[in-house]
């Protein structure tokens, strides 16, 4: 592939392995705003939503409401949460156990898989692993 533009230009790029999925790359739709124009993205083009933050009930009915009158099911929509970091100097890393707070609200509300970011709660990129079965364990806590 080569493209020449006022911006960007460059020559005999190429992607390899090919995308699998006949049907192109899955689409992941993220938010400002749960605006006209993000919900019909949504509902004509997305695999999965990430809202970036806090979702109110009455926008993931929207979300429902617009799905189904397009014939889609909001239940194969990937739902994708997050926690939120809250450091509480400069120099520490993010309360784990408050930053998962909001996690149990998100699976009422349909989310399935959640956005935790290592970096925010552990400095040690050795301890990542160990973090990440914590993150495990601690989910599944709440969710019992």
């Amino acid at each position: 592939m080569t493209h020449e533009s006022e911006y960007y230009t460059f020559q005999d790029v190429y992607f390899e392995p090919k995308a699998h999925r006949p049907d192109g790359p899955r689409l992941c739709f993220g938010r400002a705003g749960m605006h006209d124009a993000m919900v019909r993205r949504i509902v004509r083009y997305g695999h999965a939503f990430n809202p970036l933050g806090k979702v109110q009930p009455e926008e993931v009915q929207t979300l429902k409401t617009a799905m189904a009158a397009a014939g889609r099911d909001i239940a194969d929509l990937e739902m994708i949460g997050s926690t939120r970091a809250m450091f509480p100097d400069d120099d520490s890393s993010a309360d784990l156990a408050k930053a998962l707070e909001p996690i149990p609200e998100q699976m009422a509300q349909g989310f399935t898989t959640f956005c935790v970011k290592p970096s925010q709660f552990t400095d040690d990129p050795n301890g990542v692993g160990v973090f990440c079965r914590e993150v495990t364990r601690r989910v599944e806590s709440l969710t019992t």
